[in-house]
């Protein structure tokens, strides 16, 4: 295809006349949406993505509606040996609005990454993030073309109840075992010291490709099935073939979307030392101030104090607090709360009126009353701690966190 034919495709294309609705969605979902996202471009870009659950269906009407007006002329372009190559055309030219919308969204996306300042961790990894999704849309836009193209008399209802279907199967699909054929993103907290799989991303884009390029194939030849010649269904079964081997390394994927990515964080200090994000590094010294009398609290108590805060670390351990946006950027009492459950084991049950909520109740008035965060009566506190002498309340406050120590689960 010409450089002027494809032009010719995208100015009579339905995606321009489209655009500006396109544009407009996916910028209110961005601007109307929590941004807790703003300081990590991984958990930007990945948590954008997911604006091809409401773009891909939105696209697949969009595409059935252009393959039912292509559709009129289909004798003519069978007889002309011209289906398979109309229908790419008009796919590119679908495809290629649409992208340009989502992109669109994805620079404004980055923009408020840029306005937090975070802009400069941006790096491959994030950069290569939005590929399966732009698949994925490329998908979607073959699924409507053919159905469209197919539908006969009842095009003027295919464009809705494509769009409908899409949408149905996508959320199916997202809300069950099977997550992995549409799951190119989505995250409600922090990717610090994460990113998305790139064997599963990269098994997605295949599988994504294939099936479009199956989708067009079909819709093509359907009307023109006596002009096959052996080449082109050595490539249609070769393109079957890579279709079933993804979609089978898919459905037996791990479930787990995201692995490690070491390097992600960076350390500040010693006694504690705070790992955190690279678009977080401006909030150290306002957290080590929060943290400071903690550590000294403990000190005062002859009982360590985590060596280290980080905001990669999967979960809290006795040596290691695990740091969340909210900690980071401030949270007195959830920061406490994180530092008290350094203590004790994730698993630990805190039963009403047991010795361990005694103990949990006594050793986070200790800290509380050591950080500054207001402390409430309670009828388990141990009274020492109020009215006691400096000596009664060491001992009492040691006493409690070394009973939650003894909790190991």
């Amino acid at each position: 295809m010409t450089t002027s034919a494809l032009l010719l495709h995208l100015r009579r294309s339905l995606g321009r006349t489209a655009f500006p609705f396109l544009v407009g969605l996916v910028v209110l979902n961005t601007l109307l949406r929590p941004m807790g996202w703003r300081y990590e471009p991984m958990w930007a870009v990945y948590q954008y993505n997911f604006t091809v659950m409401l773009l891909g269906p939105l696209l697949a009407g969009l595409a059935a509606w252009e393959g039912h007006r292509l559709s009129r002329a289909a004798p003519f372009l069978s007889a002309h040996h011209r289906p398979l190559a109309m229908l790419a055309a008009a796919w590119a030219a679908l495809l290629t609005w649409s992208c340009a919308a989502f992109l669109l969204g994805l620079a404004l996306v980055l923009g408020v990454v840029a306005g937090a300042g975070a802009l400069p961790s941006l790096g491959l990894p994030e950069l290569l993030t939005p590929l399966p999704a732009l698949a994925l849309l490329g998908l979607a836009c073959a699924i409507g073309l053919a159905a469209g193209w197919l539908s006969g008399e009842g095009g003027k209802v295919a464009a809705p109840m494509v769009a409908i279907a899409v949408f149905l199967v996508f959320l199916l699909l997202y809300s069950g075992d099977l997550s992995e054929f549409v799951m190119v993103g989505g995250a409600t907290s922090s990717l610090v010291g994460l990113r998305p799989k790139a064997g599963t991303q990269g098994t997605q884009i295949a599988f994504y490709a294939a099936a479009t390029l199956l989708a067009l194939l079909a819709a093509a030849w359907s009307a023109a099935l006596h002009h096959l010649r052996p080449r082109h269904v050595l490539a249609a079964a070769a393109t079957a073939v890579l279709c079933a081997l993804s979609a089978g390394h898919l459905a037996s994927a791990d479930p787990l979307y995201l692995e490690a990515r070491p390097g992600d964080v960076r350390c500040h200090g010693t006694q504690p030392e705070i790992c955190l994000g690279r678009g977080y590094a401006t909030y150290e010294p306002q957290l080590r101030a929060k943290l400071t009398p903690m550590v000294t609290a403990m000190t005062r108590l002859d009982l360590p104090a985590p060596a280290a805060f980080r905001q990669d670390a999967l979960r809290s351990s006795t040596n290691t607090g695990q740091l969340s946006p909210d900690t980071v950027k401030g949270d007195r009492e959830l920061l406490l709360d994180m530092f008290l459950g350094t203590y004790y084991g994730s698993t630990c049950a805190i039963e009403p009126g047991s010795p361990m909520e005694r103990h949990h109740v006594n050793a986070r008035y200790w800290l509380a009353a050591a950080a500054g965060v207001p402390t409430y009566e309670d009828p388990l506190l141990d009274p020492r701690l109020t009215s006691g002498s400096a000596p009664e309340r060491i001992s009492v406050a040691r006493a409690a966190f070394q009973g939650l120590a003894a909790c190991d689960g």
